[in-house]
Parts: structure tokens; C-alpha cells; sequence
């Protein structure tokens, strides 16, 4: 254990400090502690060093006795100073401890990871000048004194913005106008001082405390919640713990509320992380108490700087004792955690995209050992990674839904329907059905835009993206053809340009097309489309949920946007349009997120008592997550696919590292990929070598298996070429430390060259 405060030395032993910078850098540097500072440095502390030409902000988190092997003393620089005054303040130890976890379990560098526990840097707020009309100005306008076109249109302009023009945004030119408008009198300068966002504290500074709860208290405090009785149990005993809830969503919100209450009862505060940021705003205002004074914060990538800045500081300074965010929160410095609640634990938006690709619900695990705490996993269908990892160790509680609730379930069979069938007959029937009884339609289908892709018809070609080589999809409402990845658009060819054949054809449905069916077939119907293309712009989303709350609507058609932000309205239909069009992406997963979003449709439905109804259209009807669906029986799901995955060797039986490299250089990154696997497999001993790399050719067992390098599905993208290796292990160590060697190694081989090496712990998205 290294102490957090710096080893006595006289004034003429040097005194050093190892130091970590915010980069991707995977080690710390050694500085000197200069005099002025050696009485108060401590490790935790947050410092500015001079950095090549630069100067950074660091860490301290070591001071060394000795100077390390192969530094000369006199290279080294001095520590310039402590952080002003002023700025936040240092992170808890607690906290470094787990950026140095996450750098370790994700094969990271320890400066990226430092980045996640840092307080959110602000840029200083300085006042905007404005002009604003006076009295008399205001009379100028309405007497309408004498004065040219241009300064009348300038007194107008004024009138109608009362929190006046900004100075900079002012056209070179009416420089002068104002100035003379100010020596009359009818204009002032004010300095606005509004621009810097405050957020006020949501309650008083409290003291914390980790006191138990009163063990005379009733065990199960709501007795409607008697079948959660295991976490009210977990919540009393102090220790970390993993809870499971599998719960349809109004148990879970009430089993939120009661933990909320048991928590804050005993003194401590509690973190609640969801994947989306509108979401959990929503759950933020769901669980608010004004009567217990436990007023929660929303914190997200939504806010500003300064707005994550001043909640960053109220929690730090032990003022908040309910906080919600999305996954970047699990890093703030919250102290005496007595739960972490993580609500929608499936959502792949709990795993980060970028360096060092963490994701919060393991993150919050490392947390919860260290903070002795306990995790609770909320959900209405689990991840079964998650089902594996509580059933080794942890408490599984489920409660399920009478089946009195659900709604009628049929299958549509699209090989029986006529070729290219968007909306079959049984569901045309049942939609007239519904808006004949007011009930609410919702046709789902996972793919915007009109169609998938444009087809040659002669010789089979589509129209790629020149920088991601993927199809292009086609948007009727732009009118062109646009890349889902990189946006770039292009016009529709009249003829193909590998064949020059004139027959160009679309494929692939998408809610464009499904839109437009709809409002054909049924005229009269209020038809509104949810996706990514019309809920671009916040004020077009804002309108379109607004019209959704008023009930403005009959047919809503849309993608899985729609179940990103909060509960719809119960439907009397929820038409499947295309249930199988998941099942056909090159991921393991497919299987499990197409059986979760036909859960999610059948949640969203009314029972079949009051006439709700779900078909699902499908060209696979006997497939294990179509019948589970059908045959309502989850059981059927899980051991078919927990089977399929096993034998495949994927999780949750193994676990997965995805290594990604990438170029401009195409025989540059196929090389480095290659290159990358060989370094691998000669990670064991020589005579083990050769029998590893035929083991893993084959897929048979071993320390851990190497698949590839082949190119990613998405080969290029903006311009890059792309190439992956995955690496199955059953040991998790044993694939972490082949890993974290072997990247290295590759990175100082290709040093400054134009390839990049990036490492996926436990992958969500196939890259």
C-alpha cells in the first residue's frame, strides 16, 4: 500500500513524484518535487508539469525512494504547481484506484483511464456585452422620431429582442449606428451575466454517515413488494453484493422508489445509472420525493461543461444524495454509496465507443467491492451475460408477468404472402380493426429511410460508399442516396456503373416506405414516423412527443428510437413488420436483441382482455426467439440459445477481445493484422506455439482461441481501412495478459505510422 503522503527527506535529497497525464500514454513520469511544495504534496493531488513545449495538468500517485533505472537526474523537470485556486478540487483516492482497475481490465493506457475520475474542465465564463433599448428608445419606435431606413430598421430589430443584441455578433457597419444611438440616449451597453449556467443545490449539505438501519425496523417495509423480500435482506447486511431484478417496469420503479428511501433512511446516497440521457432525465423526475427532501440530479453529456462542472462539484462537497446519469457517472465522487441501482442493464449504450471502451455495469461492480456496497441489475429481460455472472455469484429475483396481461400473439408467415409483401393482409386487417376503435397502431420496423439498397437487376451490384463501401440507402425524402455511417450522400443513377444496365431496383424496406403504405392504405389516419432522420433536430423530436402525449395521432411507425426516452401510450396493435430483419446481422447477439425488442413490443400492448393484439411478420417463424414469443415461454429462448452459444464457443460460455486495426494503407493494416496474430500465438512456449495456432484455426479449446485477421464488416470506413482478430479465452487472464503484451509491441512497431491498434474487452457492437 502506498502512502498518500510524501516520505520525510532532508533539503538536499531530491524528492520525486511519478506523475500521469490525461493522454494515452500508458506509463507515469517521473518529476521532482520541488521545495515550496514538499510539505503539502500528496498522492491524489492534481498538478500542472511542463510537458514537452506544453503545459498539462497531472496526478500524482506515486512518490519512488529512489530514483527508477535508466532516468539521468539531470533530464528530469520540477513539478511547476499545484492546480490554482479556484479550480475543482482533487479526486478521492478511492477513485484513482479504479481509473488504474479500468486501465488494467480494458487494456488501456492509466492517462486515458485518468481522464474519467477528473473533474469536468470549464473554460472561464466571461460576460457578453449587449445592447438593449432604453425609455427613450422605446419612444423612438413608437413616435417614430426622424432617421434614415437603417437606423429605423436597426430601433426596430432592438424592439424586438428585449434581452438586446449581442455586441459580437454586430455587423461590421451599425458599429457606428449604435454608438450614435447611444449618445442619443436610446440604447445602453449592459454586461450580461446570465450566460453561466447555475444549478442550485438540490438540498442542503447533509453529514453522511454509514450507520446501520434500525434492525427492529419492518423487513419488508411495502408488502407489495414482498416478492423483492432477497434485496431488502442484501440492502441490511453490509458487504458487496450483486442483485438481479427482472421485474416488468412500474415493480421495478416502485422497488426503486423503496431502495431509495432504505438508503437515504440510513444516512447514505444512492447512484441510479441508465443508458440514454432523455431516459433518465425521465427516471430523475419519476423519483423524485419532495416530501423526504430527496431531490435527485441528472447528470449527462447533454449539460455543459459548466452544468457538469457545479454537479460535479455539489457531489464532491457531499451536498447530493441521489444522483442519476448515464454511464460516465459510475466515475463521480460520491461518497458512503449504499446502493448502485443500474436500470435497463442491457442497454448496449451502457458500453463506451471509444477509449478505453468501458462498460458501467462491470465498472460499477470493481466500485461496489471497494465501496462494500451492493449492486443492483434491473431489468425486464436481462443480458445473459449478466443471468451467468449472478448465478455464480449473486441473487437473482423475478417476478413475472401474469399472463392474463399479455396481449393475443399471431404469426404471419411472409414465405405465404405474395413476393415483396410489406403490410400482409392479416395485418391490414387488424390496423383497420384498431383505428376503427380509437386503440392506437404501431408498426416497428428497425430501418429507416424508404429502402435498404438500390440494385442492378442485370448484373447485381449496388451503389457503395466511396469512403465506407458500404450500400447505399435510399431516402425518398431527400431524394438521394445516403451512407448510414459516414452521411455522405450521392444522386440516384439512371443506369448501373459496373454494367450500364438501366434496370435499377430497390430492396429492403424501410419506415419511409412503411410510412407511406400506411397513409395510402388508410387515408383517414393521423400517420406520424418516429426515427433517426425526424427526430434530428430537438425541436422537431419535441413536437413530435408532444403529439404523441396529446394523442394526435392513429399510426405511429418508427424504429427503436422510440424506446429510448420513456414508456409510449399502451397500443391496441403493435404490428412486427419485419421480426426477422435482426436475425440476419453478422452478430452472435442477433438472436437475443431480436427476442428483447419483441418483448419490448409485447410490453407495449394492451391485454388481450381489452382486445390488444401483436402480429409478428416474419420469413422464420420457427425460429427459438419467434416461438418464445409465441408460445410465451422464456425458458424456450434461454436454453436454445445458451446451447447455440456454448457450442459456438461465445458468451456467455467464453469471454471475447476484440482487436481492431486500422489505416489508410490498405496492405499496411492487412500486414499489421497479421503481423498481430502471429505475435499471439508465439505468446506461449515454443513447442506449444504450433499446436496453439492448429487449435485455434479449428476452434477447439485451449488457453484462448485466435479467429481471424479477416476485414471488419464494415471493411472501410471514412476513408479507413479496417481489419479484425478476435480472441475467445475461457480464462479471462489468460486472454487479458496476451493482450495487454502483444498491443505494445505492435504500437512501438508501427510507431508514428498512419495504423492504429485498438482493444475491445467483452465487446458489445461487432466492429
Amino acid at each position: 500500500m502506498i502512502s498518500t503522503q510524501a516520505p520525510p527527506r532532508t533539503e538536499q535529497e531530491p524528492l520525486f513524484a511519478d506523475i500521469i497525464v490525461p493522454r494515452h500514454l500508458a506509463g507515469p513520469f517521473t518529476y521532482i518535487v520541488p521545495p515550496s511544495l514538499r510539505p503539502t504534496l500528496r498522492i491524489g493531488h492534481r498538478v500542472l508539469v511542463p510537458f514537452g513545449r506544453i503545459m498539462l495538468q497531472g496526478a500524482v500517485i506515486a512518490f519512488p525512494p529512489v530514483l527508477p533505472d535508466g532516468l539521468n537526474r539531470t533530464r528530469l523537470k520540477e513539478i511547476h504547481s499545484l492546480l490554482p485556486e479556484g479550480t475543482a478540487p482533487n479526486v478521492p483516492a478511492d477513485l484513482f484506484q479504479l481509473s488504474r482497475q479500468v486501465a488494467e481490465q480494458y487494456v488501456a493506457p492509466w492517462g486515458q483511464c485518468l481522464r474519467l475520475v477528473l473533474p469536468p474542465t470549464t473554460k472561464p465564463q466571461e460576460p457578453i456585452s449587449r445592447y438593449q433599448l432604453t425609455e427613450q428608445g422605446h419612444a423612438a419606435v413608437a413616435t417614430r422620431e426622424p432617421c434614415s431606413v437603417k437606423e429605423r430598421a436597426l430601433l426596430v430589430k432592438l424592439s424586438k429582442a428585449p434581452s438586446g443584441l449581442r455586441k459580437s455578433s454586430r455587423r461590421s457597419g451599425l458599429a457606428e449606428l449604435l454608438q450614435d444611438f447611444t449618445v442619443r440616449g436610446w440604447v445602453r451597453e449592459v454586461q450580461d451575466l446570465s450566460s453561466a449556467l447555475t444549478i442550485p443545490l438540490a438540498q442542503s449539505s447533509i453529514q453522511l454517515s454509514r450507520a446501520h438501519a434500525d434492525h427492529t425496523a419492518s423487513l419488508i417495509p411495502d408488502q407489495a413488494l414482498a416478492w423483492a423480500k432477497p434485496l431488502f435482506v442484501t440492502l441490511k447486511n453490509p458487504g458487496p453484493a450483486r442483485v438481479l431484478v427482472q421485474a416488468p417496469w412500474s415493480d421495478r420503479l416502485r422497488l426503486l422508489r423503496q431502495t431509495i428511501r432504505l438508503v437515504l433512511d440510513r444516512g447514505q446516497t444512492i447512484l441510479i445509472l441508465v443508458g440514454e440521457a432523455e431516459r433518465a432525465q425521465w427516471v430523475a423526475d419519476l423519483i423524485r420525493d419532495d416530501e423526504r427532501n430527496s431531490a435527485p440530479i441528472c447528470i449527462h453529456s447533454g449539460l455543459s461543461d459548466q452544468a457538469k462542472a457545479e454537479l460535479w462539484d455539489q457531489i464532491h462537497r457531499q451536498a447530493v444524495r441521489v444522483v442519476v446519469g448515464t454511464r460516465s457517472a459510475i466515475f463521480l465522487p460520491l461518497p458512503a454509496i449504499g446502493a448502485i441501482w443500474i436500470e435497463g442493464e442491457e442497454d448496449t449504450a451502457l458500453k463506451e465507443a471509444q477509449e478505453p471502451r468501458y462498460h458501467a455495469r462491470d465498472v460499477a461492480w470493481l466500485r461496489t467491492q471497494t465501496e462494500r456496497t451492493v449492486l443492483i441489475l434491473s431489468s425486464s429481460h436481462p443480458s445473459l451475460e449478466t443471468r451467468a455472472a449472478v448465478g455464480q455469484n449473486g441473487i437473482l429475483i423475478h417476478k413475472s408477468v401474469p399472463s392474463d396481461t399479455r396481449p393475443a400473439v399471431q404469426i404471419v408467415d411472409l414465405r405465404k404472402q405474395g413476393y415483396g409483401t410489406v403490410l400482409s393482409q392479416p395485418l391490414i386487417q387488424a390496423i383497420q380493426q384498431a383505428i376503427s376503435r380509437k386503440a392506437g397502431v404501431l408498426l416497428f420496423l428497425n430501418r429507416k429511410g424508404y429502402a435498404g439498397a438500390l440494385v442492378c437487376r442485370d448484373c447485381g451490384q449496388v451503389p457503395r460508399c466511396a469512403a465506407c463501401r458500404v450500400a447505399l440507402m435510399y431516402s425518398r425524402q431527400t431524394n438521394c442516396l445516403l451512407c448510414s455511417y459516414c452521411g455522405n450522400r450521392s444522386s440516384i443513377p439512371d443506369t448501373c456503373s459496373s454494367c450500364s444496365g438501366p434496370r435499377m431496383q430497390f430492396i429492403g424496406e424501410g419506415t419511409e416506405r412503411i410510412e407511406e403504405d400506411a397513409k395510402r392504405l388508410f387515408p383517414h389516419a393521423a400517420v406520424i414516423r418516429l426515427d433517426g432522420d425526424t427526430m434530428k433536430k430537438p425541436a422537431e423530436a419535441e413536437a413530435l412527443w408532444g403529439k404523441i402525449d396529446r394523442g394526435e395521432w392513429d399510426i405511429i411507425v418508427g424504429t427503436q428510437l422510440l424506446l429510448r426516452r420513456r414508456p409510449l401510450p399502451t397500443m391496441g396493435l403493435v404490428g412486427m413488420v419485419q421480426a426477422d430483419a435482426g436475425l440476419n446481422v453478422p452478430d452472435f447477439r442477433s438472436a437475443e436483441r431480436t427476442y428483447h425488442t419483441l418483448l419490448d413490443a409485447v410490453a407495449l400492448v394492451r391485454p388481450v382482455r381489452a382486445g390488444g393484439q401483436i402480429i409478428v411478420q416474419t420469413s422464420l417463424p420457427s425460429h427459438h426467439a419467434i416461438q418464445a414469443i409465441a408460445q410465451d415461454d422464456e425458458a424456450l429462448f434461454l436454453s436454445e440459445e445458451l446451447s447455440h452459444r456454448a457450442s459456438l464457443g461465445y458468451p456467455p460460455s467464453v469471454h471475447l477481445i476484440a482487436l481492431l486495426v486500422s489505416g489508410t494503407d490498405r496492405d499496411m493494416v492487412r500486414d499489421a493484422a497479421t503481423a498481430w496474430v502471429a505475435q499471439l500465438t508465439s505468446c506461449a512456449s515454443p513447442s506449444e506455439a504450433k499446436t496453439r495456432l492448429i487449435t485455434s484455426l479449428m476452434g477447439g479449446p485451449g488457453p484462448f482461441t485466435i479467429l481471424g485477421p479477416v476485414p471488419s464488416p464494415v471493411a472501410k470506413l471514412r476513408g479507413r481501412y479496417r481489419w479484425q482478430i478476435l480472441v475467445k479465452s475461457v480464462n479471462r487472464d489468460a486472454g487479458l495478459t496476451a493482450v495487454r503484451t502483444t498491443v505494445k509491441d505492435m504500437e512501438r512497431t508501427h510507431h508514428r505510422r498512419s495504423i492504429k491498434f485498438d482493444v475491445d474487452i467483452d465487446p458489445i457492437e461487432m466492429w
